[in-house]
């Protein structure tokens, strides 16, 4: 990866972009972004939690509307909205995901890890943890980068060891770069935390036909069938597959 040099000059005078200067950075040059940190630091708790809570609500109904209105930027329009809710609260969840998303589609990989590993330093009770945490590796998955997705999620899995989806999305990540007995391993401690879940389940069963071990996972996929609700038809697609394998001749 490139080092960052010198900070671009800008032109004009508004304020500095996301583009430009990373958020950690940002929030100490920007004069907006700077008095609200100042605001908010000694507030109580619930104060600081509730304004960052209308700042990332505010942020992202401007992105809606600019893209309803077709003037949407490259990633976000309303950058400095994104950017004034961590800057209130520097441990509010969403958007330590929204400003991480953010510094990942302007290039800067190792500021947009740091934001999302600091996702895993947070209490266990903070609120909806487990599906932003999980929000930021789908993430990753999506920009082809199962290997920093797989940090994230082995971080959180040491974090909230009781939590069976950072295993899950650890198996996956584990899987795209070909480690299948490892991927069985991480998939195996999910359904181990949630016995009943039909999607650990299929997902065990499914990294056990990828490992090779056809045996357990028709078992395991066949369980995932039975435990189904009637819309969900994906383990039974496993199991087809799977049983397809099976009966080809060798």
């Amino acid at each position: 990866m490139k080092k960052r040099g010198k900070t671009p000059t800008r032109r004009g005078s508004g304020p500095p972009s996301l583009a430009e200067i990373p958020f950690r950075e940002l929030v100490d040059l920007d004069e907006q972004l700077r008095g609200l940190r100042e605001q908010y630091v000694n507030a109580p708790p619930a104060k600081r939690r509730s304004a960052a809570q209308w700042a990332h609500d505010n942020a992202h109904a401007s992105m809606l509307m600019a893209r309803a209105t077709g003037t949407a930027a490259m990633v976000h329009p309303a950058w400095h909205d994104a950017a004034a809710s961590l800057a209130i609260d520097p441990g509010f969840a969403p958007a330590i995901l929204t400003v991480g998303s953010i510094e990942y589609q302007y290039g800067r990989v190792e500021e947009a890890m740091r934001l999302f590993l600091q996702l895993t330093t947070l209490p266990a009770d903070t609120e909806c943890l487990a599906e932003i945490i999980d929000a930021a590796g789908d993430f990753l998955i999506d920009q082809d980068d199962a290997e920093h997705a797989g940090q994230l999620y082995a971080a959180a899995a040491r974090a909230y060891p009781n939590v069976a989806l950072y295993y899950v999305g650890l198996g996956y990540c584990l899987a795209e770069a070909g480690q299948f007995e490892e991927s069985v391993e991480q998939h195996r401690r999910a359904v181990a935390l949630e016995p009943k879940n039909h999607l650990h389940l299929n997902d065990f069963g499914y990294s056990l036909l990828q490992a090779g071990r056809l045996d357990e996972a028709e078992e395991v996929l066949q369980r995932a069938v039975e435990i189904a609700p009637p819309n969900y038809a994906q383990a039974k697609a496993n199991l087809d597959h799977l049983r397809k394998i099976r009966s080809e001749p060798r």
